[in-house]
């Protein structure tokens, strides 16, 4: 059970800072999102624009209108709008990057951003009722299946292909599936959910760790196979229940990634970036995004770690002298990395707190 002082911080938090600020500042004139503000909360001009942030963005402000904050409603219609007209390819997948002026910088279809071009159609779809959303996401399912597939199962990181091959645009690509099966099921959407599932259970997983990279054929990379990320195997457990509780045959290897990330990923009171098999630490740094789902992953296991998490991370990671924004990144020293503050960290911090918002109702 979370303390009710607990859900009141995050709520002050979220709809009288964070969303505000974000809606304020964190959207140019012509409803585009910035990547980053610095720490007084000014936009951080030129940098590279990526879809997935852009995609990210409107699942943030759909969330925040779904969940009673209708300034969000506006916000996330006008993202929404912008990222269809500047990113999309004539072949139906979506381009990595523009400039501030929504110009195309890098044309590149990359896997994880076309998971979040999908996962934020679906909040559009939920939230907003938009029409383009779901047929939209249908093409660039068939897209990717007809550009992307890879010889041994899964699909490219881009094209061209690119080594490593990674679990983490296929698990997002399993998120942006489950969303879109809860709010207007698809049986291609229903189809490539199950594949994913497959090849977590066939490549991700190998003794009970999800692992990261891997070479064409899925065989763990010689130099990189070896690293382990608890807060992947946080993210994992999370989806692995959420595909249980919609009828998918999954492993059962939720609560064990779960106990694993806790018993060896948390130093210090904290998640760690990298560890290997054995829990010995290869980077002892943390990121806000690894605390977010072991947040929520703890929440739905019923974990009272949920609480101490939550307040360290008040503590730290969000005790900026503007409030709103957040330190993502801190070395193994506990030395603060950052000069700005990403926006992509914003759908980390939403997902874990409407699901604590929503816990218990």
């Amino acid at each position: 059970m979370i303390p009710d002082d607990a859900k009141t911080k995050v709520s002050t938090w979220l709809f009288d800072h964070a969303l505000p600020l974000w809606a304020e500042r964190g959207v140019d004139p012509n409803g585009r999102f910035y990547e980053q503000l610095d720490f007084d909360g000014r936009p951080v001009i030129g940098l590279r624009r990526r879809t997935r942030v852009q995609a990210r963005q409107v699942y943030v402000f759909c969330e925040a209108a779904a969940l009673g904050w209708e300034a969000g409603r506006a916000v996330a219609q006008a993202g929404l709008d912008r990222m269809i007209a500047t990113c999309r390819r004539d072949d139906g997948l979506w381009i990595a990057a523009t400039d501030d002026a929504g110009t195309v910088l890098d044309e590149t279809p990359d896997l994880y951003d076309l998971a979040f071009v999908i996962f934020a159609l679906a909040a559009a779809h939920r939230v907003l009722g938009d029409g383009r959303a779901r047929p939209l996401a249908l093409e660039t399912v068939a897209a990717i299946d007809r550009l992307m597939a890879a010889p041994h199962g899964g699909w490219a990181e881009a094209i061209p292909a690119r080594l490593p091959r990674r679990q983490n645009p296929h698990m997002h690509l399993l998120e942006a599936m489950l969303a879109w099966q809860a709010t207007a099921p698809d049986p291609t959407f229903e189809a490539t959910a199950r594949g994913l599932l497959d090849l977590c259970r066939r490549r991700f997983l190998i003794d009970g760790a999800i692992h990261e990279y891997f070479t064409a054929d899925w065989t763990p990379d010689p130099t990189t196979g070896h690293i382990l990320e608890p807060g992947h195997f946080e993210e994992w457990a999370w989806l692995l229940r959420q595909a249980q509780a919609a009828g998918f045959e999954t492993v059962d290897a939720a609560e064990g990634l779960h106990r694993r990330a806790v018993a060896q990923g948390l130093k210090d009171g904290f998640i760690i970036r990298e560890m290997d098999a054995a829990g010995a630490p290869l980077d002892a740094g943390r990121r806000l995004w690894a605390q977010t789902e072991a947040i929520r992953t703890a929440l739905m296991f019923g974990d009272a770690g949920a609480a101490d998490l939550i307040e360290a991370v008040f503590a730290t990671h969000l005790d900026t002298m503007t409030p709103g924004l957040w330190v993502d990144s801190y070395d193994a020293a506990g030395e603060v990395q950052d000069r700005t503050v990403p926006a992509s960290s914003l759908y980390h911090l939403m997902t874990a707190f409407s699901a604590l918002l929503r816990h218990d109702l």
